[in-house]
């Protein structure tokens, strides 16, 4: 029963039962009453709002890793280096170690110029190969796609896919959708409404009263819970100013790292448009005319000083040797981020 069925059925009984002159609806606002508890419960609920803060960097972190661990499982784990074929194939793939050290080279680069440098920035590659796709969560963790991989010409290319999700978490894109699921959970656990364990209620509520800040680490099972909502946002698309930002940032790192910003603008206008997204994630056409106008900007008048130099950007060839575990030809790059 809805929270106003239940008031108007409460009411109900209260008339129906009182003494023709004898009911006093103010009975009906003291404490230990059932409108007396919904009201200290709104309040609790008004309350929640105050865990709408910047998270502490153990709580970006806690998140951050449950995330990544849902990113990794749903896209079919992380590539692994081909059995070895001596014999013992029956022995545990080793992880692709030559190919993540050299996305983990380019990644923390890109990630050093960003005003985030200190994060434990992880950087990883997703053994999924139908989509032309790269996630990012809290705390420094970054995946790509087998697919981008088999798809990109170039390091520049591969840098600004990395670059765009490096920026998704400088700017906390993620933190936003994870302080709303908080504050919604907050106000379900007050109204009686959140299927949580005693801990994780009593979490809840004296985070209202400290600094809004949550020690995950003492609820897992809170912390599921609000990853996976979380989950739920992310997987809805981010909107198109937050998509600008990333794509503005990513070529900031890329130049600041000594890419060719134009590489990734190129990546860009050879994906194909997400459907997916239609409603909220820009074009591609709209992205590429604001990087151009952005890097447009970057170059210094005459007698002025450039913020960030745009002379000797490099378009490096790509690692072959560390890619040799998933390369095997050229790809349509799509784009499903």
């Amino acid at each position: 029963m809805g929270l106003r069925m239940t008031v108007l059925a409460a009411l109900g009984v209260g008339v129906l039962a009182a003494p023709c002159g004898g009911f006093n609806a103010s009975n009906l606002t003291k404490g230990d009453n059932l409108l007396g508890k919904m009201g200290e419960a709104a309040e609790k609920a008004e309350e929640c709002k105050k865990l709408d803060v910047e998270p502490a960097v153990a709580e970006e972190y806690a998140l951050g890793g449950a995330l990544a661990i849902h990113f990794v499982q749903r896209g079919g784990g992380l590539v692994l280096e081909a059995p070895p074929k001596d014999g013992t194939q029956h022995q545990p793939r080793r992880p692709g170690e030559a190919l993540h050290d050299y996305v983990n080279t380019v990644g923390k680069n890109l990630a050093a110029q960003s005003p985030r440098p200190t994060l434990e920035w992880t950087f990883g590659v997703i053994d999924d190969k139908q989509q032309f796709n790269a996630v990012s969560a809290p705390g420094g963790y970054v995946f790509i796609s087998r697919k981008v991989l088999e798809s990109v010409e170039n390091e520049g290319q591969l840098a600004g896919v990395l670059a765009h999700e490096i920026a998704h978490v400088v700017l906390k894109h993620a933190i936003r959708q994870y302080n709303d699921t908080k504050v919604k959970t907050c106000k379900m656990a007050a109204m009686g409404e959140a299927v949580l364990s005693p801990g994780a209620v009593a979490l809840l509520s004296s985070s209202k009263s400290g600094d809004g800040t949550l020690d995950l680490d003492k609820e897992p099972g809170l912390l599921g819970s609000l990853a996976e909502d979380t989950l739920g946002l992310f997987d809805k698309g981010n909107s198109k100013e937050m998509e600008f930002e990333a794509d503005k940032m990513a070529a900031q790192l890329m130049v600041s790292a000594g890419y060719d910003p134009d590489d990734y603008r190129r990546l860009i206008a050879k994906t194909t448009e997400n459907t997916t997204f239609s409603s909220r994630h820009p074009s591609k056409s709209d992205r590429v005319k604001k990087l151009i106008a952005y890097t447009s900007s970057l170059k210094a008048k005459e007698g002025e000083f450039a913020e960030l130099a745009t002379e000797g950007l490099r378009s490096p060839p790509l690692n072959t040797a560390a890619l040799a575990v998933i390369r095997s030809g050229t790809g349509v790059a799509k784009d499903s981020k």
